[in-house]
Formats: structure tokens, C-alpha cells, sequence
């Protein structure tokens, strides 16, 4: 296994290079994974018709991180208002 530490002073600071590189792996992978379910929930939402969704995936797609949080927070469990009896 490799060390978190640089032991000696040739090192030059690769350890902390690949702990930064495995860092923004893990949340380009979060944030990947975060996309992908948003557009699942969105797609599978019983609540929008096919407009209301068509908005939201406009805003997932335009807003990937935003958009993807700003579903999972609002527009979920958004109350929906309609004119019809």
C-alpha cells in the first residue's frame, strides 16, 4: 500500500497530488451518481405530466449539481396546483 505521508525529502509532495486526484474522483462520481438518480426521479414522478418534467429535466441538464439538489429538495414533494375541478 501506498503512504498518505511523504517519508522522505525527494517526495515532493506526490502523495498529497494523488490524494487530491482520488478526492475529486470520488465527487466527480458523487456528482455523477447524484445526476443520474435525479433524472430517474424525475422520469419515474408520478406527480408532473410530461411538461412539468420536460422543465425540470431542462434545469437538471442547464444546472446538473443545482438542478439535481434543487429536485431532491423542492420538486419532489412540490404541491401542485391545478385549475380543474
Amino acid at each position: 500500500m501506498f503512504a498518505l505521508l511523504p517519508l522522505d525529502a525527494n517526495d515532493n509532495g506526490t502523495n498529497f497530488a494523488l490524494i487530491g486526484i482520488i478526492v475529486w474522483v470520488i465527487i466527480i462520481i458523487a456528482q455523477a451518481v447524484l445526476f443520474i438518480a435525479s433524472l430517474i426521479s424525475i422520469l419515474g414522478s408520478k406527480r408532473y405530466t410530461g411538461g412539468g418534467k420536460f422543465l425540470w429535466l431542462v434545469v437538471v441538464f442547464f444546472a446538473p449539481f443545482l438542478g439535481a439538489i434543487g429536485w431532491f429538495i423542492a420538486g419532489r414533494t412540490a404541491q401542485i396546483r391545478t385549475s380543474a375541478p
